[in-house]
């Protein structure tokens, strides 16, 4: 065992830096992701266990504890993301992992649900794990294997949104509520150590110091007697990069659309095959569907990266949209769980060249100087599509049936495919140009 290991290591210290990083940062999102998934089963019965009784102000509280995360994520994300432009984006990940665990363990000290909805929004200023590593990646792999790397990257965070549930569920049934914090504070604990002493950049990054009082000010003025030395502010590179290739704001509004339309689905996924007439194991089979989705795009991330390497990301993301279009009509119809669980893991495989396609887009088109904002915008509007398909999602099936939702997603991933198609040749165009003046 302990030979096995060290061969391991030998292994992984002679592999290029880049190959290396996306070993580690495999197992660092995976560890985020299982982390940040275990408190989800059980953060509703939390809620009452802190002192709400009643059933419809518990999930009020649910509700707000849950969005007030994802509203923080999107707000604080673009801040993070100028950050790692500046200062790097190992950094980013190690200020994320490490303060990110210290917070989710003191959810298990709360005394009110108040106490739980402010960490929770504490914990949402500390995001950005997930997005620096995939920035991170994007900047240090080569550009013919973007896609390819991406979508392995993205295996390692499914996997743990796979079995953190699980995991959670377990640990909250075997050691209870309370002590699953501080197992799950340990998991990403461990991703942020992961990063500190394992990943390298190979650009350059000034060191981030913290500076207050006088020393600031000195800083300040130093910085000032050299203003003619010193380049524009990332958010004004920005906002140029933005006006000479606004199809980057399309794909922002796709990875929004994306978000809303999943989390349309997923809260009432378990009511849905709770209507199907099963009389035991609703949550088990409630969980394996979502799982089966899941794994489907465990196994096809990295194989639909290699083929938008090779074949171009914008036709993969176009093709994936049409056909999860196509997948989601038949799904609203379906009333056997094990016929909805084999049309998700479909759906599931298409997902699969969905994000990895508009990250590796996203890299083509932006400078890398200012690849952190750029994803940490997107994160944002991740976020506002998670709370935005929450909402919309549990007001269209109150009002009028779940089937509806499915109808609804289905037209959305449509429209979806129609916008991106006609903005497909400026898109070339744009993606071409940033290529020729990067050879320049």
């Amino acid at each position: 065992m302990h030979s096995s290991y060290r061969l391991l290591v030998k292994k992984v210290t002679r592999m290029e830096a880049w190959k290396r990083n996306l070993f580690i940062l495999w197992f660092g999102t995976f560890f985020s992701s299982v982390g940040i998934g275990m408190i989800i089963p059980f953060l509703p019965l939390y809620v009452q266990e802190l002192g709400i009784h009643d059933v419809q102000q518990a999930a009020l509280w649910a509700a707000m504890i849950f969005g007030i995360n994802h509203l923080m994520i999107a707000l604080i994300s673009p801040f993070w993301g100028r950050f790692s432009d500046k200062y790097g984006q190992k950094v980013t990940m190690v200020r994320a992992g490490l303060g990110s665990a210290v917070i989710i363990a003191a959810m298990g000290l709360v005394h009110t649900p108040l106490q739980l909805l402010l960490l929770r929004a504490l914990f949402g200023t500390m995001g950005g794990f997930s997005v620096s590593a995939v920035a991170l990646m994007a900047i240090e792999a080569p550009k013919e294997q973007v896609g390819r790397v991406l979508g392995i990257l993205q295996t390692g965070q499914v996997t743990g949104q796979l079995l953190g549930p699980l995991l959670g569920g377990v640990m909250a049934e075997w050691l209870g509520m309370r002590n699953s914090f501080f197992f799950t504070g340990l998991f990403i604990f461990t991703a942020g150590l992961l990063v500190l002493f394992g990943v390298h950049e190979t650009r350059k990054y000034p060191k981030f110091r913290f500076q207050w009082g006088s020393r600031k000010a000195a800083v300040a003025a130093a910085a000032s007697t050299t203003a003619s030395t010193v380049p524009k502010p990332e958010k004004l590179q920005l906002n140029a990069v933005i006006k000479r290739s606004p199809v980057i704001l399309t794909l922002f509004v796709s990875t929004f659309l994306i978000s809303v339309s999943f989390q349309s689905i997923s809260p009432i996924i378990t009511l849905y095959v709770k209507s199907m007439n099963i009389q035991n194991h609703v949550e088990i089979m409630a969980g394996l569907i979502f799982a089966s989705s899941a794994l489907g795009t465990m196994i096809s991330a990295p194989i639909l990266g290699r083929l938008g390497d090779r074949y171009g990301y914008l036709s993969i993301l176009l093709c994936c949209l049409l056909l999860i279009s196509v997948l989601y009509i038949p799904q609203a119809r379906i009333s056997d769980p094990w016929v909805l669980m084999g049309a998700r893991f479909l759906s599931g495989l298409c997902v699969g060249g969905l994000i990895p396609s508009i990250s590796s887009l996203l890299r083509s088109l932006t400078p890398t100087a200012i690849q952190g904002s750029v994803f940490s915008y997107n994160a944002s509007a991740s976020s506002l599509g998670n709370v935005s398909g929450s909402l919309f999602g549990g007001v269209v099936a109150s009002h009028m049936g779940i089937p509806v939702v499915f109808y609804i997603i289905s037209g959305v991933f449509l429209l979806h495919f129609l916008m991106l198609a006609f903005q497909a040749k400026k898109m070339n165009r744009t993606r071409k140009h940033m290529e020729s003046a990067v050879e320049v």
